[in-house]
């Protein structure tokens, strides 16, 4: 490689040029700035410098290799913390898709309370099978205790293969969510999201009257009990036929509907089969609903849904 510097004394500019050692010199230097050096140079210095001969110069001493090892005190501390960061973003990410819900403008009709996801699962303790209390219409029933009230409920929880699970969730939320009677299960609440329908009950401690009469083996219901219960649900269907603001038919009056709480009171539940219709009009039927061996055999000839008929399985 060649190099050449050229110093103007006159107009103070001071020229670097750089080429190839087979090279010509080039017409325009690599750099060139102005500056004073005439305090630095002799008046006698002219003319291209002596050439340099490389083989006198020194040799470059050889390149050693580092022997300095990593620091361990800054990389373990650097890769746990990376770790922690990952661990904690994807718990975050699945704690998120886990309790994610689901609300549309429709809902928003509808009084009774919207419970979070999040608290549901830690009512149920995340649904294990040590909650279930059993099987309901449509799906499955968890005891449950809210944490902000510690509150005894039972959650209803819609299977997914419910083929008319959406449309049997929004019938029981406008029913028991405006229903008001001493013979009926409360509806606290819901919650909604993806693929799963959330239901919130008041918790019945004796379970279902079915339970008592077919699968106790000391049953403990004497026939004065017995009577209570019937004239309570006798009267929760009297409120629904005639005392409420619409005809509410229930249509699935059955013992394993019949829930009993801690005075063995008789409570109707799971209105997930119910119609309405206004008072003084026929209601209209284009399929059979309800359990065979309840049904009366009016319903079961499709000649229609009456008041009347409901109270049949008070007698099975």
């Amino acid at each position: 490689m060649q190099v050449w510097i050229d110093y103007d004394d006159v107009e103070k500019l001071l020229n670097v040029t750089v080429a190839p050692v087979i090279s010509k010199k080039p017409g325009k230097p690599l750099l060139s700035t102005n500056i004073d050096l005439s305090l630095v140079l002799l008046d006698s210095i002219s003319g291209p410098s002596q050439s340099l001969d490389a083989s006198k110069l020194p040799s470059l001493p050889p390149k050693r290799e580092s022997s300095k090892k990593p620091d361990l005190r800054i990389m373990v501390p650097s890769i746990t913390a990376s770790v922690v960061l990952i661990v904690i973003s994807g718990s975050a990410i699945y704690r998120r898709k886990r309790f994610e819900e689901l609300c549309e403008d429709w809902e928003r009709e509808y009084g009774p309370q919207r419970f979070s996801y999040r608290d549901l699962d830690k009512a149920t303790k995340g649904f294990k099978d040590k909650q279930l209390l059993g099987f309901g219409g449509f799906g499955r029933v968890y005891r449950g205790e809210l944490p902000s009230s510690n509150t005894q409920v039972a959650v209803k929880k819609v299977s997914h293969d419910s083929q008319q699970g959406i449309k049997e969730f929004v019938a029981e939320i406008v029913s028991m969510g405006r229903l008001r009677h001493r013979n009926l299960v409360q509806l606290l609440g819901y919650c909604r999201r993806k693929g799963e329908l959330l239901l919130v009950y008041d918790y019945m401690p004796n379970g279902s009257l079915d339970k008592l009469l077919f699968h106790n083996d000391t049953p403990n219901l004497n026939w004065v009990r017995r009577y209570q219960i019937l004239r309570g649900v006798a009267s929760a269907l009297l409120y629904l036929h005639e005392e409420w603001e619409q005809v509410v038919l229930h249509r699935d009056v059955k013992a394993s509907n019949v829930m009993l709480d801690a005075d063995l009171n008789g409570r109707l539940g799971d209105f997930g089969l119910a119609k309405f219709y206004d008072h003084g009009s026929i209601p209209q039927t284009t399929c059979v609903v309800g359990t065979v061996g309840y049904l009366a055999p009016e319903v079961q000839e499709q000649e229609g849904s009456l008041p009347a008929v409901m109270f049949l399985p008070l007698g099975s």
